[in-house]
């Protein structure tokens, strides 16, 4: 019997338990922090609190509910001798690339000035943006991130993407590394961020960046929210730098009460639900990676750590 130790939504067991059903040999899946939890050969987590593999003695691995692992990094009890590993869903792709769309597509055709305009009762053609041409630049091209870029040159945008190693995509043209960031900004009418935390990501978006925009731009961030510096984002906001912003994710979140984004009239909040983890689409990958880890094999898609994703 595999016995999976869970920490998330407690809800969402029932849906692992019939996903996963069929795709493993005998388990049972646990809530991780209760007594039968500490006994888990495997843990299947979202956001765990520290030190809680510590009491674990039997763990195997640890299957993240999602690509994001910064948390994990952050948490010097995790052990690293064992695997971990990232969840790479092809439908949190789907999912990220219809909110990016959804974002890109009303900012570039004023959705929330004829929001407004119907508000107020007001009849009133705005000039229309071209419907191809314009540029939109992808920050992080990787499982995810290739997904979008292709679907926006599909939409007849001039696309670029931009990652920590060298990459080719079609219809694409590819930045890799800090050297080519400002190239890669230089111009682009949309930017749309699927980049994992590292030290490298940590306040990329900030007022040199914006700078390097065309002047109207729009931000569109589903990666992580300290990879935008808050404070430069409000002030090109502001000043007219930035047209307007859609962020999924922030430093602190839930988002703050008294935060300047809630109020703020070119900023959409949204409450880190771009792409929720389907418990349905991933099992394949969630049962590879526990029959891996319980034969002592490598699993696909773990973290590595000195990259930190």
């Amino acid at each position: 019997m595999i016995r999976i130790g869970f920490y998330g939504s407690l809800e969402d067991i029932p849906g692992w338990q019939a996903s996963l059903a069929g795709r493993l040999a005998a388990f049972e899946i646990v809530e991780l922090m209760s007594d039968q939890g500490a006994a888990c050969d495997v843990a299947l987590v979202w956001a765990p609190p520290a030190n809680a593999f510590t009491r674990c003695p039997n763990l195997r691995g640890i299957i993240m509910q999602g690509q994001g692992v910064d948390h994990m990094m952050r948490d010097g009890t995790v052990p690293r001798d064992i695997p971990l590993v990232r969840l790479v869903d092809p439908d949190m792709a789907n999912a990220l690339s219809h909110w990016a769309i959804l974002n890109a597509l009303d900012f570039w055709r004023d959705g929330a000035l004829y929001r407004d305009q119907q508000a107020r009762r007001v009849w009133q053609h705005l000039p229309q943006r071209a419907a191809t041409g314009a540029k939109v630049g992808i920050l992080g091209i990787g499982a995810i991130g290739s997904v979008i870029a292709r679907r926006f040159a599909a939409l007849g945008f001039e696309v670029r993407g931009y990652a920590r190693t060298e990459r080719e995509i079609d219809g694409v043209t590819c930045f890799a590394g800090p050297g080519q960031l400002a190239a890669f900004a230089k111009g682009l009418d949309i930017v749309v961020s699927v980049l994992p935390l590292t030290p490298d990501t940590t306040g990329l978006m900030n007022a040199d960046f914006f700078a390097n925009l065309a002047d109207g731009a729009f931000i569109i961030n589903g990666g992580r929210g300290p990879q935008v510096n808050d404070t430069d984002l409000l002030a090109a906001l502001e000043s007219g730098k930035l047209g307007g912003a859609a962020l999924d994710v922030f430093t602190v979140e839930p988002l703050p009460q008294d935060h300047a984004f809630w109020i703020h009239p070119k900023v959409r909040v949204w409450p880190h639900v771009a792409a929720q983890t389907n418990a349905t689409s991933a099992a394949d990958q969630v049962a590879a990676a526990i029959t891996a880890m319980m034969d002592g094999a490598e699993p696909a898609n773990r973290v590595d750590w000195s990259r930190g994703y």
